[in-house]
């Protein structure tokens, strides 16, 4: 059975980054590839694992994915060195993407936009040497390490994302948090943590909003002070904020709690940590 990128070991690789790879190697000289070059080939696997297909410069799809080359490869990248292509999951090709893949010393910034949607950019920053370890290895899966950790930050951080906001727009049912009703959304938050709730919104900007509700900080403050609420004209987010610090003071010994500027007790374990944490920021 084929192996995804993000099962593949230093022994066994995906079959087709194997194939692309073996095939650039043919075409170039040792010399002429770089780690960022097969960094930007681990991000166009991942897209066609993920049901994405490369598009010409027609727009119309790549379909022999295993056809992928250095040629290909040199028309992704331009002469400031950073990579663009565009991909489509077929049948929604008037939602493309755009990938693009931007050098930053020993990291690469990758930047995904959904064509033709009013739509914020993807981003995350990723470290070359983590995934690309040599490329000068005796075999092309010991080129490559750690492979199931890229796979799951470029799914959590993106893909699963602006997978989720295309079917939302075309109709189509989504397993993202996303493309959930906003009160389905706010009953599923009420089952978590509230830290788990911040590091949630620190994903993307559409989580960012969906969190910054006052609906589900109200919510939030009956579950976890629901005896200690009072009407209030602040926003129940503050609330919150309030009522936790409280609630935090009065277990702590009166040399312990907390008082002055917050920059004072990063120390603190538990949810102290996110209240001067710039996942707290989101809330405040």
């Amino acid at each position: 059975m084929n192996c995804t990128l993000e099962e593949s070991t230093t022994e066994r690789i995906s079959p087709l980054l194997e194939k692309i790879i073996c095939r650039i190697q043919s075409q170039n000289n040792a010399q002429e590839s770089t780690q960022k070059d097969y960094m930007f080939i681990l991000i166009v696997v991942l897209m066609i694992e993920n049901g994405f297909l490369p598009m010409k410069s027609d727009l119309e799809l790549l379909h022999n994915v295993e056809s992928l080359d250095a040629e290909q490869l040199r028309k992704w990248k331009n002469n400031s060195s950073i990579y663009e292509a565009v991909f489509s999951m077929p049948g929604m090709e008037r939602f493309p993407l755009k990938v693009i893949m931007s050098p930053l010393g020993a990291m690469v910034l990758l930047n995904v936009l959904i064509n033709n949607l009013d739509s914020e950019t993807y981003s995350v920053c990723l470290p070359v040497s983590r995934y690309v370890v040599s490329l000068q290895a005796s075999k092309i899966p010991m080129i490559f390490r750690d492979l199931k950790h890229l796979s799951t930050v470029f799914k959590n951080k993106i893909l699963s994302v602006v997978k989720s906001i295309i079917l939302t727009q075309l109709g189509y049912s989504s397993a993202s948090l996303t493309g959930v009703p906003e009160e389905v959304f706010i009953k599923i938050m009420l089952y978590l943590p509230v830290n788990e709730i911040i590091q949630l919104s620190m994903l993307c900007k559409r989580l960012n909003y969906l969190i910054d509700n006052e609906t589900l900080w109200h919510e939030l403050c009956k579950r976890d002070f629901g005896n200690q609420l009072t009407t209030s004209s602040e926003g129940w987010k503050e609330v919150y904020r309030e009522l936790y610090i409280t609630e935090h003071n009065r277990k702590l010994p009166e040399s312990h709690r907390l008082a002055g500027s917050m920059h004072d007790h990063m120390d603190y374990s538990d949810f102290v940590s996110y209240i001067d944490n710039p996942m707290w920021d989101v809330i405040i």
